[in-house]
This record gives C-alpha cells, sequence and structure tokens, in this order.
C-alpha cells in the first residue's frame, strides 16, 4: 500500500480510485448487484485512503482494516448511499485526525469538518459515480496544504521497523 503523505500522492489516490470505478462496476455489479457493488466500493476506498495515511507499514494495514471494518460496519447500519457517504468521511476524519495526524483539537475539528463537508458538497456537485469519488478525494488531499499538522508518532516502537532502519544504516554507511 502506498503512503499518501503529499498533495500530489493523495491527488493521484484521488484519480486512480475514479478511473478504477468503472472496471470494478463492470466487473462486481453483476456479481452482487449494482448498489453491494457501490457501497464495497466506497469502503473499499475509503479504507485504502485511510491506511495511507500511516507512517510505517504495519500500522498502515491496522488502519486499512480497521476502516473496512467500520466501513462494513456502517455499511449495514446506512440506509442508502448518502447515509453511508456522510458515516464514512465522518469515520475518515476521525481516523485522520485521532490515528495518523496530530494537531490542537479544535483545530482539527475544523480542519476536517470544513474538508469533509467540502469534500461531500463537491462530490454531490459533479453529480455521482466516478467524477464523485475524485472530487471528494481531491478535497481531502487539501489536508497536507494546510501546515501546523504533523504524523502520529507510534504509541510503541516496532521491532521490525527499528531492524529496518538499522539494516539501513549498515548499508548506507561507508566502508572503512
Amino acid at each position: 500500500m502506498t503512503r499518501l503523505d503529499s498533495f500530489g500522492r493523495s491527488a493521484a489516490f484521488a484519480a486512480v480510485a475514479a478511473l478504477a470505478w468503472m472496471p470494478w462496476l463492470v466487473v462486481v455489479g453483476p456479481v452482487l448487484g449494482g448498489g453491494a457493488a457501490r457501497t464495497l466500493y466506497l469502503v473499499v476506498v475509503t479504507a485504502l485512503y485511510a491506511g495511507g495515511l500511516a507512517k510505517s507499514p504495519p500500522r498502515r494495514a491496522s488502519t486499512a482494516v480497521g476502516m473496512a471494518l467500520a466501513g462494513t460496519f456502517l455499511a449495514l447500519l446506512t440506509r442508502g448511499g448518502p447515509e453511508l457517504c456522510v458515516a464514512l468521511a465522518a469515520t475518515l476524519g476521525v481516523a485522520r485526525s485521532v490515528l495518523t495526524h496530530r494537531t490542537a483539537a479544535l483545530r482539527a475539528v475544523v480542519l476536517e469538518g470544513v474538508l469533509l463537508a467540502g469534500g461531500l458538497a463537491f462530490a454531490r456537485f459533479l453529480g455521482g459515480g466516478a467524477l464523485a469519488v475524485w472530487g471528494f478525494f481531491l478535497v481531502q488531499s487539501c489536508f497536507f496544504l494546510v501546515g501546523g499538522v504533523t504524523e502520529r508518532a507510534p504509541l510503541r516502537s516496532d521491532p521490525f521497523d527499528e531492524a529496518w532502519a538499522r539494516a539501513m544504516d549498515m548499508m548506507e554507511r561507508p566502508l572503512r
């Protein structure tokens, strides 16, 4: 899973998510039905985006899986597409501000509120489908243009990451 740590990478994710919309509906739509295929696609894409925001590979995987589980639960609770989109957007905002990035609490609430409401409004303006997916995630890319937001440090040190860093340090050290 690619790390989404800049405006460019996040905007590229938005484009890929929009481009994958039609092939997904062509392949999965006849099997699950159009509505279920759309719901599954929104859950999967949102989980992949949330996972891509985390710093380390294990954290990306756990964030994506957690978001997929939350999205599946939300898909079962909601009654339709607009309700699911709002619920997924809110969950994405919580995941981004609580799990992957750090800023002051009030600032995080305002920033997430503006980005999520703006993304949903832009998606609604674009009318649904692939353009709506692109529009929502394009607005979310603006998160990286806002200053004063830092990545959240892991709660505990990951042994794999430490071993990787030591190995890379030894390989990059000049021979004497």
